[in-house]
């Protein structure tokens, strides 16, 4: 295979991801380079609503696209190549919302609405989630909601909120309350982007995913409606829940895979096929990937959940322990001039440890929905 073939097959398998689900969006992204996207993920958000690939895994009765979860991880490796923090901030729309869609086939009534909502306006869901720390337990939250008449107050912080700029709703993990402060469980709790007492400070300065508009979201007696508000109670509570971090697994693996290939086209098109680094990192790439497709087909297939959460996890957990690596191999073949051009190489490689951060974070494995989660997976450090 020549080094043109090998350019060809990375730009076709871009263009193949995404243009299977949003006609019209390899172009818009690729008209920018990846370097600017990581500057600026604006365009990108744009893009995304403008060709209402943010109805990616919205059902299509609620007026969505209704992907499979194999050609969303396909979707979200292709973004990551193209634009890495754009696929890493839209993960927390797009598993929020697979989530969610499953609720609402069951005949919830709420969860359509929201979603109707989201797929008409092709809206960016914010999702305010758990904060992996290692050692804390998933359900130590810094959200509640204290019930007052038919509504709920919400208030709390959360810390990074990536798609804080973009985002048209915030889902939000909160910690239930009565009006004397009895807990009452736990709930998501979805709130307008524009509702009166959510605002915005500024928290992320690392250079790394900085496009992905992560600020801090402070949120002071915020009124919700009951309507938006889904307490995480029973077996459905815990299914959501379970859901959540399936489709987070699947789609965050996806995107850091994305990643690793936009560092894979720093080596010029001439060079990788004579360059067996390049072509180790590539295939191991690869291998991943079909790891990760293979969760995601048990997923499509309906397998029980305990066999999609423990699936999705172990192909992020493979994807995590090999990354680092691969990238490190796919930084040496781009060359050492590209240190004295550019530090972007550098900054992709850096990048892909970070998916040891998300949830649920080796170490910090216990809370709602991950109770089918095996032990060795739970406790594996």
């Amino acid at each position: 295979m020549t080094g043109r073939d090998i350019e060809d097959t990375v730009v076709a398998d871009a263009r193949a991801g995404l243009e299977a689900v949003a006609e019209g969006l390899f172009a818009a992204l690729s008209a920018r380079p990846a370097e600017e996207h990581e500057q600026d993920a604006g365009p990108a958000f744009a893009a995304l609503k403008r060709t209402r690939a943010t109805a990616l895994l919205i059902p299509r009765e609620c007026a969505g696209t209704g992907a499979s979860a194999a050609d969303a991880v396909r979707f979200q490796l292709a973004l990551g190549t193209l634009a890495p923090a754009a696929a890493v901030a839209t993960t927390m729309h797009h598993y929020k919302i697979a989530a969610l869609a499953r609720v609402a086939r069951s005949g919830d009534e709420r969860a359509a609405a929201i979603l109707k909502d989201l797929g008409a306006g092709a809206g960016l869901l914010a999702s305010g989630g758990a904060e992996s720390t290692p050692g804390r337990d998933l359900r130590t939250l810094g959200s509640w909601a204290v019930r007052d008449g038919g509504d709920w107050l919400v208030t709390g912080l959360k810390r990074p909120c990536s798609l804080s700029t973009s985002m048209d709703v915030l889902s939000l993990m909160a910690e239930l309350r009565a009006p004397d402060g009895t807990p009452e469980g736990y709930a998501q709790v979805f709130v307008p982007a524009g509702a009166e007492g959510l605002d915005r400070e500024p928290f992320w300065t690392s250079p790394v995913f900085r496009a992905a508009e992560s600020h801090a979201v402070r949120l002071t007696g915020v009124r919700v409606g009951d309507d938006r508000v889904f307490p995480l109670r029973g077996e459905s509570g815990r299914r959501f829940a379970t859901d959540c971090y399936t489709w987070f697994q699947l789609l965050i693996g996806a995107a850091y895979l994305g990643v690793a290939r936009c560092l894979a086209t720093a080596t010029p098109a001439d060079r990788r096929a004579g360059s067996a680094r390049w072509t180790q990192g590539f295939d191991g790439l690869r291998r991943l990937e079909a790891g990760l497709l293979d969760a995601a087909r048990a997923v499509d297939a309906g397998r029980p959940a305990a066999d999609q959460l423990n699936l999705a996890v172990r192909a992020r957990d493979r994807i995590e322990d090999e990354l680092g690596a691969l990238g490190g191999l796919l930084l040496r073949a781009a060359g050492g001039a590209g240190f004295a051009r550019t530090a972007f190489p550098t900054l992709l490689a850096g990048a892909l440890h970070a998916v040891a951060f998300h949830p649920p974070q080796r170490g910090a494995r216990d809370g709602i929905g991950l109770e089918p989660l095996d032990a060795e997976l739970k406790d594996r450090c």
